[in-house]
C-alpha cells in the first residue's frame, strides 16, 4: 500500500489526535457492542506515523471504522485541521462518515466526564 499524499501535521499532533479517536471509538464500542466478539486494538504500519500497541477492545467494525479514522487523519491534507463536522472536503468513505458522526455524538459530550 503506498501512500500518495504529504503528511502535513507533525508526528506529536497525529499521535494525539489518534489517542483521542481510540477512546471515543473504545468507549462507544464499549456502551452499544457490548455483545459482539471484541480483540484488542492494535495500529503499526511503517509508513505511518502513529503507533497504537495494547489498545482497547473492539468489535470488527468499530476496529474498522477506528482503522480508516486514523489513516484520513493522518493524510489531511488540512493544516491546521479543522474539525470534521465542519470540513470543505470530507475524506471519509461513505457509511464510515456516518459511523463516526454517531461516535462523536456519544462519546464527545461523555469524555469531558472521564477527564482526571
Amino acid at each position: 500500500m503506498s501512500f500518495s499524499k504529504k503528511i502535513v501535521a507533525s508526528p506529536e499532533e497525529i499521535q494525539k489526535d489518534a489517542e483521542k479517536l481510540v477512546a471515543f471509538v473504545s468507549l462507544f464500542c464499549g456502551k452499544h457492542h457490548v455483545h459482539r466478539k471484541r480483540e484488542p486494538f492494535h495500529f503499526d504500519y511503517e509508513r505511518m506515523p502513529v503507533l497504537v500497541e495494547d489498545g482497547p477492545e473492539l468489535c470488527f467494525e468499530c476496529t474498522k471504522l477506528l482503522r480508516h479514522a486514523i489513516v484520513m487523519r493522518v493524510l489531511c491534507p488540512l493544516d491546521p485541521k479543522p474539525k470534521c463536522r465542519k470540513c470543505p472536503q470530507h475524506c471519509f468513505r461513505p457509511g464510515f462518515k456516518d459511523q463516526m458522526e454517531k461516535v462523536m455524538k456519544y462519546s464527545g459530550p461523555r469524555s469531558l466526564f472521564n477527564r482526571g
